[in-house]
Order: structure tokens, then sequence, then C-alpha cells
């Protein structure tokens, strides 16, 4: 029950205020229980949580691998919910051998490191995190200074010390650590709001836009999508020029062919963004005979008004749907070719003229968005694809993880998705510009400068680190002072 109340914390419902509610009933389970048991329950709450979560994996591609498509969903799942099985033993063995009152902050420091590693390295899943639901609470500030896992650790810590007092009511240490965790929360929010840098943001004044050409998947993948994708994208962006944006985005993948094989088309594009005096960074394939990657083609009129001036290839693609990893025999199991024969890319130039490109997956990944600072960028440009996806939850959650990339990175962020949504969000996580699912829209507006706060120089290693000390201190704690007693 608390798993799927968990779960109603997400879009499409997005009752974020469920949230620590529902960790309170897993932590009330999992502490009262031996830690085997709790492993167990653990295990199985949180293979339903993500099967529920995934749902929508297969809402176009469960089509094309017919009675395979539950793998889809519940294939990741049995992965992912060991974080759950994890979080679930160390509140166990906290509940009986730690100080009564830290129980709480081990179970939340475990529940937001085993998030934080299945969403860390080419293989992780950084969906259905807690911090990116969160974004949209009041708690939103906390991203600026520990990030998404920073929410994750305080909404669980509200839960862990509710659930923890529910266990025994009539324990009073565990009365006023509850109370001192919620009042804590709420003054560490408020102080953030109040010394929060992007809430003063300077105004914006460098135009852009989005293209959302609100094609679906089935028709993009039809003979008749291409040239539907070249007049739809080409139309609706010569009709910005009165706009007069200084960049211009069109979403991922959008044109349907191999474009290092179509100079034609090049010429084309390069000739759009001379008639707009704009930079276009257009999605499509670029295939060399040796590598076949997912590419955002840049053209700048500055420095190259005849063909691309500067290509960024997806670096982070999706196992199991954008390639096979492992060995060349994986490809003669069923099934497997409809995965994807892409290969990541690698970037001398991963930003360009202050904005950086992430493409669909990779804005997922907060490690990536971290690292993109080093150059300083002030704009941050997601191009995603989630036709995919249809009208299900997962557009919705795409979008929010774009919130988090602002708050966290305290930049600008502008996001173009093929069905939507697309916009433009600052960096505070306000959305001063957003489409609707589904539709057919050109997003305008303007961006300005940087505001970052202290996460944005932190990155997420130093919050991994801090909640291991505080999994493991305390049992250390326990360990010496039992010895010390015997």
């Amino acid at each position: 029950m608390c798993a799927f109340a968990l779960h109603l914390a997400f879009p499409l419902t997005t009752w974020w205020w469920l949230a620590p509610f529902s960790i309170a009933g897993l932590v009330w389970a999992w502490s009262s229980l031996p830690p085997r048991a709790a492993a167990l329950v653990g295990y199985a709450s949180g293979l339903l949580f993500f099967t529920l979560g995934f749902a929508w994996f297969g809402e176009t591609a469960g089509a094309l691998i017919g009675p395979a498509a539950p793998v889809l969903d519940l294939g990741p799942a049995i992965f992912e919910a060991l974080a759950f099985a994890f979080a679930a033993a160390v509140t166990s063995f906290a509940a009986r051998r730690c100080d009564a009152r830290v129980v709480p902050f081990v179970a939340a420091a475990a529940f937001t490191l085993g998030e934080q590693v299945r969403s860390t390295s080419a293989f992780g899943v950084p969906l259905e995190q807690l911090g990116t639901t969160m974004v949209d609470s009041p708690l939103r500030p906390l991203a600026a200074f520990a990030g998404g896992y920073g929410l994750t650790f305080a909404t669980t810590l509200l839960g862990a010390a509710l659930g923890w007092w529910l266990v025994d009511r009539d324990d009073a240490r565990r009365a006023r650590t509850a109370i001192v965790v919620w009042a804590g929360v709420a003054v560490c929010a408020a102080l953030a709001y109040a010394v929060w840098p992007a809430r003063h943001y300077a105004p914006p004044a460098r135009r852009v836009a989005a293209v959302q050409g609100g094609i679906t998947q089935t028709i993009k993948r039809s003979d008749a999508g291409l040239a539907l994708a070249l007049d739809r994208y080409t139309t609706m962006t010569v009709a910005l020029r009165a706009q007069h944006p200084t960049l211009v985005l069109w979403p991922e993948t959008v044109i349907t062919t191999d474009l290092l094989a179509s100079p034609p088309l090049r010429t084309r594009f390069a000739r759009l963004a001379v008639s707009l005096g704009a930079t276009l960074y257009a999605g499509g394939f670029w295939d060399n005979g040796k590598k076949y990657e997912n590419a955002l083609l840049i053209f700048d009129p500055r420095v190259n008004q005849h063909d691309v001036a500067v290509l960024y290839v997806k670096e982070q693609l999706v196992p199991f749907a954008e390639y096979i990893p492992g060995p060349g025999w994986l490809r003669s199991l069923p099934y497997a070719n409809q995965i994807g024969a892409f290969q990541p890319g690698t970037n001398p130039v991963e930003t360009y003229a202050g904005a950086t490109a992430l493409i669909c997956w990779e804005s997922l990944f907060g490690d990536i968005a971290h690292a993109r600072l080093k150059d300083d960028p002030s704009l941050i440009l997601i191009a995603t694809d989630d036709a995919w996806f249809g009208t299900t939850e997962g557009p919705y959650e795409h979008a929010q993880a774009a919130t988090l990339r602002a708050v966290e990175t305290g930049r600008w962020v502008l996001r173009a998705g093929a069905t939507g949504i697309s916009g433009i969000v600052a960096p505070d996580g306000t959305w001063t510009q957003r489409s609707t699912l589904g539709s057919v829209a050109t997003i305008v507006g303007d961006v300005g400068v940087a505001a970052p706060g202290p996460y944005a120089t932190l990155g997420p290693a130093p919050i991994g680190l801090a909640m291991t000390a505080i999994v493991v201190l305390p049992f250390i704690v326990a360990r010496v002072r039992g010895r010390r007693a015997r």
C-alpha cells in the first residue's frame, strides 16, 4: 500500500505530499521486521513501485516486441528494487543496533544512497527519483544547496522520523526526534529559500526558441514522416524570424535520415540559420560508416553559412534500448533486432557559445549536468523525443527533471520535445514558457545569466560521501559502545 502511495507522488497525479507519509509506512514495516524479512519486504515494495513507475516504457516500444512487452516494465524493476531492499535491511539493522535517535537518519541516508547508486554510471536508471518529484514541493530551494539527492534525503528523513515513532508511540526519544526532524527540515528549507541566489537572478536578455512539431512516433517512423518533419520544422522555424531569436532548438532525431550522407539537407538548414541570423540545433542521425550516432547538428551562420559548424553526439545512451552492451552474440537473442545500434559519442566541444546540450536520457543524470558546468555555460539545452511515451506519465516526469537540473545548476534551461513538453525554465525552477503535451507549438522567450547555488560547485559526490557516513558511523559508534560495555 505504501509503495503504491509513493507511486502517486509522481506524475500523472504528482501528489508529492504523499511521499513522506508513504516512506513512514515503509520505515515502520522495515524497522519492525528482522533484517532478512525487511529486505524481502523492501524488495517486494520496490518491485511494485518501480513496475508501476516504469509502466510507460512500453507505450510505443512494446508494440515492437509483442508478447515480450512486459519485460520493458518488469525487467528494469527487478534490478532497481534492490535499492529498496538495501534501505530496508539497513533500517532493520539500525533499529536493532543503533541509538534510537539516529535510526531515522540512517534509514533516510540508506534510501538516498541506494537512489544515487542506481542512478549513476552508464547502466544507471535515474528515473523515479524522489528528489525529482519533490522539486515541485516547498522543499525546492534545498536542491540549490544539496541537489536532488538532498531533496530525497530531506523527504525520506521526514517519513523515517514519523515511521520510527509509530513503531513505539510511547517512546519519548522517538517523539522528540520526530518533532526535531520535522522542525529542522522546515527551518532548513526556509533558510535555503532566504539565501537562494536564484531568487534574485538577473533579468533575461537573450531571445531563444524551441520548436515542437507534434509528430507522433507512429507517423515519424513512417515513410512520409521525414517529408512531414522537414516541411513542418522548416516552416515553423521560418515563422520565428520576426521574433529575432539568437538560438533555435529542435528536438531529438526529428530528421529521420543520415545527415552525414545528406549534404543538400545540411545546406538547407545552414541557409535557414543564415536567414534567421540565429544558431540552429537540429536533431538527427549521423553515420560515418563506423559509428551510428544520435546527434544535434549545430548550424551557426557566424562560423559556416553552408554546412554544419559543430556536431554534438549523445554520450550517454539508453542500454538495451539504443544499444546492446556486451558481446556481439547478444544480437542473436529474440527481439534483439528491435534494439537500436547507436554508439556513444565523444565530443571535443560539449559547450558551444555558452550553451551546453543534453540529449533526452542524458538530462536525467544529475552528475552529467554537473560535469558540464566546468565550461560555465549560462544555458542548458535539452532536446528529447518523448513521443515514444504518448500521454503517459513519462513526458511529465522527464520535464520535472528539467526543473531539477535548472535548480541544481542555477542555469536557464531551454527544452524542446518532439510532442512536448517544451519550454524555458528559469534558474529557480519556474517555467517561464511551457507547451502542452501532444500539441504543435513554438516556444519563444528570453534567458539570462546563471544564478548558481552551492550545489553547482559541490556536485553529487559530496552528497554520496555524506550519505555513506550517515549510514556507517552510527554502527561504528554502537559497536565501540558495545565493546566498552562488555
